[in-house]
């Protein structure tokens, strides 16, 4: 029986009232589980918390409660009986450190996911009806999907990046860098060319074909070309890329189909790697600017190998 929907409070709160009225629990074993919640939550409001303000000690209070709730209904599967047991058996702060065996799981899968997610949102309310399983699988789930975003990028960045690897935990970064990567792969592909990254004379060479071919060729040329390296991907990469929707290159045919100053901003779209040891100009900082002194900036793409 779904009671925490029926009785308007978590499980676990439930369970102690039950057993408390039953005299299944003993004074002494409610006195101690009481004490032991409170000592739980001045720690986690101490470690993760302003203690300074009551309302921080409420917020350790939730806290506690709802990474105990998830432990114990983990442990008994929503069974009143065994829950009780388990209480009474094992303890409360048992049920606590199953539930923060559970939040821990996060951090397994992807630690700058985990770090994304404040502890705080694992605070239940006493008149919180919700599963808090279900929030905690959702985590998972966007967990699993973080760290897969960081494998493939790191996958693809080991072919496709022009210089050392920068791992951003923001990943609106990743995807942004992954679509560069993919959108440079694609453009050498259109040139026919086997290099993973573009050189001084490659990108010359490209920027020539963009400029100097009709339309329907270039969009009919890239198609060819998306295929071609959607086929050398993995097919677990390629679901992955799929599902997030990168190997539609949008971007990279709408700047084609725009045909207006096509060559200034594929530059943008493009993994396009730069060396200099200086700034050559003033208003130069290891990027294009769209100024009259771009095409001295991109003389500057590393130089063919001799």
């Amino acid at each position: 029986m779904k009671i925490a929907e029926l009785r308007n409070h978590p499980f676990l709160l439930l369970v102690l009232k039950d057993g408390e009225s039953e005299g299944y629990f003993s004074p002494e074993l409610v006195h101690k589980i009481k004490q032991q919640l409170v000592d739980m939550s001045l720690r986690i409001a101490s470690d993760n918390l302003s203690i300074i303000y009551a309302d921080q000690i409420k917020k350790g209070c939730e806290i506690v409660l709802g990474i105990t709730n998830l432990g114990l209904l983990d442990l008994c599967d929503r069974n009143e009986v065994k829950a009780k047991e388990i209480l009474k058996t094992q303890g409360i702060v048992y049920c606590f450190r199953a539930g923060w065996a559970k939040y821990a799981q996060l951090k397994k899968i992807s630690p700058s996911y985990f770090e994304s997610i404040s502890i705080t949102r694992y605070a239940l309310a006493i008149n919180d009806t919700s599963d808090i399983r279900v929030m905690h699988d959702s985590f998972l789930k966007e967990g699993y999907k973080s760290a897969k975003l960081l494998d493939v990028y790191k996958n693809i960045a080991a072919s496709y990046c022009a210089s050392t690897i920068l791992v951003d935990n923001d990943e609106n970064v990743l995807l942004f860098e992954l679509q560069r990567f993919l959108n440079s792969a694609v453009a050498l592909l259109m040139i026919d060319s086997e290099k993973k990254v573009f050189t001084s004379s490659l990108y010359q060479a490209f920027n020539t074909y963009l400029v100097s071919t009709n339309k329907e060729v270039l969009l009919e040329k890239l198609e060819e070309c998306i295929v071609k390296l959607t086929g050398q991907l993995s097919i677990l990469t390629k679901s992955y890329l799929q599902d997030i929707e990168l190997l539609s290159f949008n971007e990279f045919k709408s700047i084609i189909n725009q045909q207006i100053d096509v060559a200034i901003h594929i530059q943008e779209i493009l993994e396009l790697p730069i060396t200099v040891a200086n700034e050559l100009n003033d208003d130069f900082e290891g990027g294009y600017d769209f100024h009259a002194d771009d095409e001295d900036d991109i003389a500057y793409l590393r130089p063919d190998e001799k």
